[in-house]
């Protein structure tokens, strides 16, 4: 692709924009699940999501690990909180953060989410051989790790 420079820009077949729009569409569609069978939003979800992963994280680390803005991921975890399914207890190396984990009703919740999602997904991805996943998740790491090496990814020519 490097050696084929585009001069003008069209976002019907613009990366960025593609990727963009794609993950809207998944994130809609797919937050129909948790918004309206549990009420929870989608910063809800994925806190929900990445605790039950990871079992114990900050504030911090979960902004870092979702991209979510800090006041989204405060937000979401205050109202996770008031329902009973995040605990916050002091974290032991800076009394000034606070450790996030699942109580047993926000495990039994996510649970109980899981099998929802997982269905939908394998329907989104019933379109394609195995060897079609198999190539798109090789893609999609591999531009991740393109990302990781560009920096700012201003290039001047």
């Amino acid at each position: 692709m490097a050696s084929n420079v585009r001069r003008e820009l069209k976002l019907d077949n613009f990366l960025p924009s593609i990727m963009s729009n794609l993950a809207a569409t998944i994130s809609r569609k797919l937050s129909s699940i948790y918004v309206q069978e549990y009420g929870l939003s989608t910063s809800q979800w994925r806190i929900l999501a990445n605790l039950a992963q990871y079992q114990t994280l900050t504030a911090s680390e979960i902004v870092s690990y979702t991209e979510m803005e800090k006041t989204r991921v405060s937000r979401a975890v205050s109202g996770l909180t008031q329902r009973g399914l995040l605990n916050q207890t002091r974290a032991a190396g800076d009394s000034r953060l606070k450790d996030l984990s699942l109580t047993v009703s926000g495990k039994e919740l996510y649970q109980s989410i899981v099998p929802k999602v997982l269905i939908w997904e394998r329907e989104l991805l019933n379109g394609l051989s195995s060897g079609e996943y198999r190539d798109l998740m090789y893609l999609l790491e591999k531009l991740k790790l393109q990302l990781g090496r560009t920096g700012s990814g201003t290039n001047s020519q």
